[in-house]
């Protein structure tokens, strides 16, 4: 195993990388194997393959089994539901990030958050807010995944939680808006949107990918536990994005603006503050909102 620079935290014998076939997870992998990194994959999917040196890849459902392994290892945790709004399969999620916390061996931890922590709360985000009092089924359990793993470090681990803001990019599923207009370009369908005046904070998925390998890397080097937003930083309407991509796409006639209305409480405005981020991580987002949507444009519509 390649050695790491000696301000990092010590990651003999592997870095298990949870939900490593996932959008994020595949991009994550990349980055550590290429700082040299010996890698334990984890994911519930057949092996896709195409991996980078250093890595081996188990197939494993975490909510029915742990991965059981022997020495020290660190854990880079991207599996969660992709149903946000069941607070059962919430919970079950939460529940299997409780049982690995307790897995043996386990000495350090790259937690995935999320924005919906913040819950209502408006405007400039900070890591030291409490939490809305409106949270979704998803902020409510990752607020709490949070928590229990704060309360692990005062054994003596070290640990990182990264908040990232609204993602997007290449090979992104799911109905969240920009896989869904995109879809809705590619396909020539209607896609029906609320008014799209709220402000939000766009990431690219490679920038985030990045933020979290660094936060690995870096693990150790900024107290027990600490919490980081990954976003850039500035806010975007969502209108401009959306127009934006039918623009570029030719998509002007199917996309309607106010037909649907804005969720009840939504927030106006929301982005993150990444001061936290370039300080403890040395990192800062690098695509530009217009940069990554043109890309996924000319690959949606070529």
């Amino acid at each position: 195993m390649t050695s790491l620079p000696s301000s990092a935290f010590c990651l003999s014998p592997a870095v298990v990388v949870t939900g490593a076939a996932g959008f994020i997870g595949r991009r994550v992998v990349a980055h550590l194997a290429g700082a040299g990194v010996d890698i334990i994959a984890l994911d519930r999917v057949s092996d896709p393959g195409g991996w980078p040196a250093g890595v081996e890849y188990r197939k494993l459902d975490l909510d029915r089994e742990m991965p059981g392994l022997k020495g020290n290892w660190m854990l880079v945790h991207l599996a969660w539901s992709l149903d946000r709004g069941d607070a059962d399969s919430q919970q079950e999620s939460l529940r299997t990030f409780a049982r690995l916390l307790g897995q043996e061996g386990l000495a350090g931890v790259v937690g995935l958050g999320s924005a919906e922590e913040y819950g209502e709360l408006e405007g400039r985000l900070s890591e030291d807010m409490a939490p809305g009092l409106k949270l979704s089924a998803y902020g409510k359990a990752k607020h709490e995944a949070c928590q229990a793993l704060e309360a692990w470090t005062r054994a003596g681990h070290r640990a990182v939680w990264l908040r990232p803001f609204l993602v997007y990019g290449p090979g992104q599923g799911g109905n969240m808006v920009i896989p869904y207009a995109l879809r809705c370009a590619r396909e020539r369908k209607p896609a029906e949107f609320s008014e799209g005046f709220q402000f939000r904070d766009f990431i690219h998925v490679d920038d985030v990918a990045e933020g979290i390998a660094q936060a690995a890397l870096r693990l150790g080097k900024n107290g027990a536990f600490s919490v980081c937003n990954l976003g850039r930083g500035e806010p975007v309407r969502l209108r401009e994005v959306l127009e934006r991509i039918a623009k570029k796409t030719g998509s002007q006639a199917l996309f309607r603006f106010g037909a649907k209305p804005m969720r009840a409480g939504e927030p106006e405005e929301q982005y993150a503050d990444v001061s936290a981020a370039a300080a403890r991580l040395g990192w800062r987002a690098r695509i530009s909102w217009k940069k990554g949507i043109d890309a996924l444009c000319r690959e949606a519509v070529p």
